[in-house]
């Protein structure tokens, strides 16, 4: 097969063809002058930009809650805690049924922080939340066609969307999540519902700017066992993400979606829904399905990508990060497989000689063994 340009080789797994090779990807590279977490980082960086199939994402300005209330209506203020690493960000919504709070733990050394406090903590609190007035934001492609010129043949860009259910557990929160599943499902679904609209009409305004290539979005993880059912799924994600996949296939764009986790009980429905390239595939321990084990589920019928998990580069010889760069190559051999890590590639802000020598392994030997069996 002639040698593809590495937008030619990423577009042909989203199209549902079987590229040259097998993409590679390093999760998270954009440009050289991006900035890193750590010096360290940049020979992997500058690497990767030179070598790798490049996927980078762009959004147009979007507030799933309240648009562009959003300045009116939500306040947003910094506090010291009890130690100079940390600080807690308030936010709070004032909606015409009352006050919503939320308290999150920054980092301020790059580590990652959580939420203290969940905006959203009793059923009715919905309700509070859906009394915002909503007005979308203007719509601009600027960005978009900035980095889709700036790129050129090195590769894609992808549309960031939000997600419907991901976006009200992550302010409910897993455990409250599945409990109101059982005790107020009918705000749950009120509430995506309205989301779902909300996002068909940011899809239709991208459309209607011209934009019609990759379209992201992340966090049906959150709603896949064990933190909730197969029916669940169904209801929370299937149900609710099929239609904006078809709107966006009708439109003549692609679908990538991120889902971490255990997929077996899953991966048939993405499939179904009519996800073009699922990421990222985690192997066991962390997954249930090696490479293999996945493209004999799916076939040609959706790309996959992954299968290297990021805490490898931390830990993992030499030798043992090659033997899993190798098998996932192989598995994906006449396949729609983009190998990738399974997060971004400066997670630990402080990485240790070993981690920084994997990345650099990771860039050029992946992308020579790709080569390699498209010669062959």
């Amino acid at each position: 097969m002639t040698k593809m340009a590495r937008r030619e080789r990423l577009m042909a797994i989203f199209q549902g063809q079987i590229p040259d090779r097998p993409a590679v990807k390093v999760w998270g590279v954009g440009t050289k002058e991006d900035g890193c977490v750590h010096p360290a980082f940049e020979r992997v960086r500058d690497l990767a930009v030179d070598r790798t199939d490049l996927v980078r994402g762009v959004e147009s300005r979007f507030s799933i809650y309240c648009g562009q209330e959003n300045d009116q209506l939500v306040e947003e203020y910094e506090e010291p805690s009890d130690s100079p690493d940390w600080v807690d960000r308030t936010t709070i919504y004032h909606t015409p049924n009352g006050k919503l709070r939320e308290v999150y733990r920054q980092s301020t050394c790059n580590k990652p922080g959580y939420l203290k406090e969940y905006l959203l903590k009793e059923p009715d609190d919905i309700k509070k939340l859906l009394s915002l007035p909503y007005k979308p934001y203007p719509f601009s492609s600027d960005e978009y066609r900035r980095v889709d010129a700036e790129l050129g043949d090195a590769g894609i860009v992808k549309f960031q969307l939000d997600h419907t259910m991901y976006a009200l557990q992550r302010i409910i929160g897993s455990e409250n999540f599945a409990l109101w599943s059982v005790d107020a499902e009918d705000l749950l679904l009120e509430a995506m519902e309205t989301f779902a609209i909300r996002l068909r009409d940011h899809i239709v305004a991208a459309v209607g700017a011209g934009i019609c290539g990759v379209f992201s979005w992340a966090g049906p993880e959150l709603c896949i066992p064990p933190l909730m059912s197969p029916a669940a799924f169904e209801k929370y994600v299937f149900a609710m993400d099929k239609p904006l996949i078809d709107l966006i296939h009708e439109a003549g764009g692609y679908v990538w979606v991120h889902c971490h986790g255990k997929m077996k009980p899953v991966l048939r429905r993405f499939m179904d829904m009519g996800v073009d390239v699922l990421n990222p595939i985690e192997p066991p321990p962390m997954g249930d399905l090696t490479m293999s084990e996945a493209f004999d589920v799916v076939g040609d019928r959706m790309g996959l990508e992954g299968n290297i998990e990021t805490h490898d580069f931390m830990v993992a010889s030499n030798e043992e990060l090659l033997k899993k760069i190798h098998e996932t190559l192989e598995a994906g051999r006449g396949r729609r497989l983009i190998l990738c890590p399974s997060s971004g590639y400066m997670e630990n802000v402080n990485p240790s000689l070993r981690e920084i020598t994997n990345w650099l392994l990771y860039v050029n030997e992946a992308v020579r063994y790709a080569e390699a069996m498209s010669a062959g």
